[in-house]
């Protein structure tokens, strides 16, 4: 086996098709690769496998296939230890990509026993064994290679550590209740009738069609008494208007209408509210 670039369970595929005529190509749709054995004293190899076909697909039965795997103590031929470079990571598994890409083989997880990187020294250059796990197809025994490790500083990523995402969505004044998040996430479907809005010119800032129904729908349903109507308002800055959520930055788009009221600042609440429905 000599085309290490190729993962290991394709490369004695491709092996099996070269030196074969199958009638069909072998791949991992009809061909099934046991696990790996040593064999000694063989002329034809230092491994055997058993390969047979997947039932009810191209192929039945199943052979012994003889080849050798590389013995990973003899990769480079000993006359140099392997270096690579890549950001710190927690494992040698996670650290796969940019090993194969620097050695020009492809290891895979079931070809080398894992190492937890975070038990190694903190330095910037840490020594790293390879080991070839017993069912590896391709590989056996060791060898080390000299990890360069790059940090990335938080200091240089996080240039913006304060978010306006985070901040409180309404007023917080003391004894009073948010009104946006005692109400964002409620579901109001069951009492759309009482959410109704009056639009007319008389009403430019919107008002409920029929308060009183309403506080006490809240108070039933919800348990959110003494809801404010906006007439409570000392100033003319409420409102109360109907959107598809789909139309209002701040809706639940979980939801398909919203009915929003403003600037509450009585009995208790504070903010602006949100009563989602669907319809």
């Amino acid at each position: 086996m000599q085309e290490y670039k190729q993962r290991p369970d394709v490369q004695l595929r491709n092996l099996l098709n070269q030196s074969n005529t199958p009638a069909i190509a072998f791949d991992d749709t009809n061909l099934i690769l046991g696990k790996p054995s040593v064999l000694l004293g063989s002329p034809d190899g230092n491994t055997q496998i058993n390969v047979r076909g997947v039932q009810g697909i191209d192929y039945k039965g199943q052979v012994k296939v003889l080849y050798n795997r590389l013995d990973l103590s003899k990769l480079f031929q000993g006359n140099y230890r392997a270096e690579f470079s890549a950001l710190g990571q927690s494992s040698l598994h996670r650290l796969l990509p940019e090993l194969n890409k620097a050695l020009g083989i492809t290891f895979t997880e079931q070809d080398l026993v894992n190492i937890d990187l975070r038990l190694l020294d903190d330095g910037d250059q840490v020594l790293i064994e390879l080991t070839a796990k017993p069912e590896s197809i391709a590989f056996t025994g060791f060898t080390t290679v000299l990890f360069n490790r790059r940090f990335i500083m938080l200091t240089d990523v996080v240039t913006n550590n304060a978010f306006a995402e985070l901040k409180h969505p309404d007023p917080v004044i003391e004894g009073y209740t948010s009104a946006g998040l005692l109400t964002w996430g409620m579901d109001f479907t069951s009492i759309i009738p009482q959410l109704r809005v009056r639009t007319t010119a008389a009403y430019y800032r919107g008002n409920w069609w029929d308060y009183a129904a309403l506080k006490n729908a809240l108070a039933e349903n919800f348990g959110i008494n003494d809801w404010p109507s906006i007439d409570a308002s000392a100033q003319a800055i409420d409102s109360v208007k109907l959107y598809e959520t789909k139309n209002h930055p701040d809706a639940n788009t979980d939801f398909s209408h919203v009915v929003v009221q403003t600037n509450v600042r009585t009995n208790g609440y504070s903010g602006t509210a949100f009563f989602h429905y669907n319809l």
